[in-house]
């Protein structure tokens, strides 16, 4: 009995000793969330533009990530311009246009004047209600190339 009363104190006392407040100052733990993918899209061996489609009309303002990958499986005559479109909080209609587009050859589709960039995600406020979009374009005449496209959109607030 003496035994187990001596290891009961022991264990209080480290429990105490452990559990010990913060000290003044000190911050409380950060609580880290991943981005919620709202929408995704695959789009294989695409031969012709796609008119401005919608990707998410969210119902309320937030920070968004669109992530896009484009590539081209045969070589062109003509190129390829991928274009988002949203409307932040301000109301302003906003447009990157040509934000990934084709090198005329089979390939990744590059970010504008880049050597090699794949393009960097991009970062919107939208505002609620308002739809977030994309298209993609073609500067030249239809000459059988063959693309497919990738998306993602997360919410990030």
């Amino acid at each position: 009995m003496y035994k187990s009363i001596c290891v009961a104190a022991v264990l209080l006392a480290a429990f105490a000793f452990m559990s010990g407040s913060q000290p003044a100052g000190a911050s409380a733990p950060i609580s880290y969330t991943s981005p919620q993918i709202v929408a995704r899209g695959k789009l294989l061996n695409q031969t012709a533009p796609i008119p401005t489609t919608t990707i998410l009309t969210p119902s309320q303002s937030g920070l968004y990530r669109l992530s896009v990958y484009a590539t081209m499986m045969t070589g062109s005559s003509s190129s390829w311009s991928f274009t988002p479109n949203w409307t932040d909080d301000s109301s302003a209609s906003l447009t990157t246009n040509g934000v990934l587009m084709s090198q005329n050859t089979a390939g990744p589709f590059l970010e504008p004047g880049a050597d090699f960039s794949l393009g960097a995600p991009i970062i919107l406020e939208a505002k609620g209600g308002t739809a977030i979009t994309y298209s993609v374009t073609q500067s030249g005449p239809p000459d059988g190339s063959v693309y497919s496209m990738y998306y993602t959109l997360e919410r990030l607030e």
